[in-house]
């Protein structure tokens, strides 16, 4: 019995060495290291998440660029960002005939350090949908400090190019 005890608290400890080694040693904290106040919300890369970040950081030693982050607490994230935060509603059923995504990706990348641009599968993430009453995508939300500030809708049919787009990001930003 005594014996039994012995190797289940020695299974313990090393399960947990074990644990804290793997955490010590990964490289997500590296990598996340200069994204602001608010990397710790986001999660490794995913580019088939529901709610990513589009974080402009070094993709693994190929040059700097956007990659797409797992958003892990949307509340946080969006309380704690210490830029405004562009949350970008598409459809993972609609192909991007229209080049909406990089376009999207282009100013995220030319405005990294001035604003967080987060994709949003309307699809699957209904419940934000239903929040800023989203009712056609593309669709823009702008965010400031968790209040919303702006929003860029497709629902009235109006048609609307990438300058536009641009346009309304800058001039509701405070961004230039």
């Amino acid at each position: 019995m005594r014996d039994m005890r012995i190797r289940t608290g020695l299974l313990s400890a090393l399960l947990l060495i074990s644990m804290i080694f793997t955490a010590a040693c990964s490289g997500s904290s590296a990598k996340n290291s200069d994204l602001g106040d608010y990397s710790s919300y986001l999660g490794e890369p995913a580019y088939n998440s529901s709610l990513t970040a589009m974080v402009y950081e070094d993709l693994d030693g190929e040059g700097e660029g956007i990659q797409y982050r797992e958003v892990t607490d949307y509340d946080k994230l969006i309380a704690y960002a210490p830029v405004p935060v562009c949350l970008y509603f598409y459809s993972s059923l609609d192909s991007d005939k229209t080049g909406v995504t990089a376009a999207v990706e282009q100013m995220a990348e030319d405005y990294h350090d001035k604003i967080l641009f987060v994709s949003v599968d309307a699809m699957r993430e209904t419940d934000l949908v239903s929040h800023f009453g989203i009712e056609a995508v593309p669709d823009f939300v702008l965010l400031d400090n968790g209040s919303l500030q702006a929003s860029f809708s497709s629902f009235d049919g109006k048609e609307w190019t990438h300058s536009d787009l641009k346009e309304w990001i800058l001039k509701n930003s405070g961004i230039s």
